[in-house]
């Protein structure tokens, strides 16, 4: 069993936004202010007194909740709050439930939340003194009528010992005419966009126009996109309707590139993504496919729009950008035909000669490398299509496909011959692409040699492409030049250059290798990840890099280690924690390891 390694991850910084600010009160709308009364304050120290700001808003409206705990004992208390809403529409430690006036539980329009965790605080809270915080109600319920609605919320409060209090209700929601409508819409663009609110207390009105969900606004919001508004789009990106559907598409073509771009965004949430039947796979291990939305959001494509969503797909496959160039070739891998193959080559031919000069990406891995890992997922949506990828491939984009085709189960005459070509390109990544999708148990003697020879590429990804099929084939004669190249990587790289290293056999050469690296600074998180692996455990933290010296001495240290345990090491077993050998002095200062 190889032994367990500390991963570090790397991250698109693409994630979804902190959420909008809520809607404020609409001058039309019914304005009477009601808080329902608490309760008889009940057993604990404290109780929950949660209100909405009017007895009745308009759906639409970013209707706030204000959730107060309230310290009704005769002591100081303290709650734990926070931490919950990286990357999330809402914070996730309140649990918000609301029913109908028939008893039914309202649907979660994000059931499966992304959570980064996020800034977390211990607020102490005095005797008859509150901390409070706004929910946006309709971030944690998807209500689709007009009615009544009983609204019950808690929060862990990061108690142990006592159960947290609960807050109930009632709210009444009405479905505004058109000219209701265009006064929330009004109302909702005097508001910041920001709440600028304080920690504890409750927030000022702010505008989310993604509330805006429902199909009455969709004609106002379409006049607004037309002329510019961005924020009118991401209220059609969020309405379930047909005719927001026919809107947005009409929008790819604005003569304004922000409008046109987020039309396009805005319909990919919409658009048949083969990638949620599982004809795709993820574009990384953390990936936020935001799958229940846009299955929800699905149901209001309209497939006759699919000849103008290619049209304009086959445009942004043009671009010189490669941002349009990765919406382009999504919107191929939704609705495209064989037709579209030859744009969508051209399209890879410049994005992987740009791959010459541009550097490979740093905030994700594996990296997508500008416009070509979208255009890659057209191409293999294509090829599943019946899209024949050319007999004898000359440029770069028809070796891709040439590529993508074989991976797929095609073998044409010669195949071997030209793989090997492929592995050799001149382009660096036209070679990592045909390691990548070389077939596995399939390789000739003459391209295991390729190969090998890949493992000393000046390409550092080509090299990583080269040490995963060699450790994919069990090419275990090329595991020395796989521990050779690992002081080439200090990033994640080095993790699967050191898998393959595993996997093929040299486990001891690994951890020697391991600990001449421990000197790089740069390489050192990882590497001694990787080389803490050798210890039995469970999980670790670090709070900062070691000093040259410390360095230094953990090298020397970690020499008579791995020689004591060489055994163990070629073997595959991991060290126990609680073995006699594994002292203090085997940790950075900064380090600890989990048992």
């Amino acid at each position: 069993m190889r032994p367990r390694a500390l991963l570090f991850v790397m991250v698109a910084a693409c994630g979804t936004p902190a959420p909008p600010p809520p809607v404020p009160p609409v001058a039309s709308a019914p304005s009477a202010s009601v808080v329902v009364a608490p309760p008889a304050p009940p057993p604990g120290p404290a109780r929950v007194d949660l209100a909405a700001r009017k007895s009745t808003h308009f759906l639409g409206e970013n209707v706030l909740v204000d959730f107060c705990v309230v310290d009704t004992s005769p002591s100081p208390i303290t709650i734990s709050v926070g931490g919950d809403y990286g990357g999330s529409s809402r914070s996730l430690r309140f649990k918000v439930e609301v029913r109908d006036a028939a008893g039914q539980v309202m649907p979660d329009p994000d059931p499966n939340p992304v959570n980064f965790g996020g800034m977390g605080y211990s607020p102490k809270i005095e005797p008859g003194a509150r901390w409070c915080q706004s929910l946006q109600l309709m971030r944690y319920a998807r209500i689709d009528a007009p009615g009544t609605y009983t609204i019950t919320a808690t929060h862990d409060l990061g108690w142990k010992s006592e159960k947290p209090p609960v807050g109930t209700t009632k709210i009444s929601l009405a479905m505004p005419n058109a000219a209701e409508a265009e006064n929330v819409i009004a109302a909702m663009e005097a508001l910041p966009d920001d709440p600028n609110g304080s920690a504890g207390k409750v927030s000022p009105a702010y505008a989310d126009f993604s509330a805006l969900r429902y199909d009455v606004y969709t004609a106002p919001l379409a006049k607004r996109a037309s002329a510019g508004d961005l924020r009118a789009i991401d209220g059609l990106t969020n309405i379930p309707s047909q005719a927001a559907t026919r809107v947005l598409v009409g929008l790819l073509s604005n003569p304004s590139r922000e409008v046109a771009r987020a039309a396009a965004r805005g319909l990919a949430m919409r658009l048949p993504d083969p990638a949620l039947s599982g004809a795709l796979g993820a574009r990384n291990p953390f990936e936020a496919t935001y799958a229940d939305q846009r299955k929800y959001l699905g149901r209001a494509w309209v497939p006759a729009l699919a000849d103008d969503v290619r049209a304009a797909a086959d445009q942004r496959l043009a671009s010189s950008t490669a941002e349009d160039v990765t919406d382009g070739a999504f919107m191929i891998e939704a609705v495209g035909t064989p037709a579209d193959g030859p744009d969508v080559v051209k399209a890879l031919d410049a994005a992987m000669d740009r791959t010459r000069t541009a550097p490979p990406e740093t905030d994700v891995y594996p990296t997508p490398r500008g416009a070509c890992q979208e255009l890659l997922r057209a191409a293999e949506i294509l090829v599943d299509r019946k899209l024949a990828a050319a007999a004898k491939p000359k440029s770069p984009g028809e070796i891709a496909v040439w590529l993508v085709a074989l991976s797929r189960g095609a073998r044409p005459s010669a195949w071997e011959a030209e793989l090997g070509r492929a592995m050799r390109h001149p382009i660096a990544y036209v070679r990592q692409l045909a390691l990548e999708r070389a077939p596995h148990g399939a390789l000739s003697p003459a391209l295991v040699t390729n190969v090998g020879a890949d493992l000393v590429d000046r390409d550092l990804d080509v090299v990583v492409a080269a040490a995963q099929l060699a450790e994919g084939e069990h090419l275990a004669p090329l595991a020395p030049a796989v521990v050779r190249a690992m002081p080439k990587a200090t990033d994640l790289r080095l993790n699967a250059l050191a898998t393959a290293a595993w996997s093929l056999g040299a486990r001891y050469d690994r951890a020697k290798m391991l600990v001449s690296m421990l000197s790089n600074a740069a390489a050192f998180p990882q590497a001694f990840s990787e080389l803490a692996g050798v210890i039995a455990h469970h999980g670790s933290s670090s709070s900062g890099q070691p000093t040259e010296a410390e360095r230094k001495a953990l090298a020397a240290r970690w020499t008579q280690f791995i020689t004591l345990h060489r055994a163990d090491i070629e073997a595959g077993r991991t060290v126990p924690f609680k073995d006699p050998s594994v002292t203090p002095d085997l940790l950075p200062t900064a380090w600890k390891l989990d048992p």
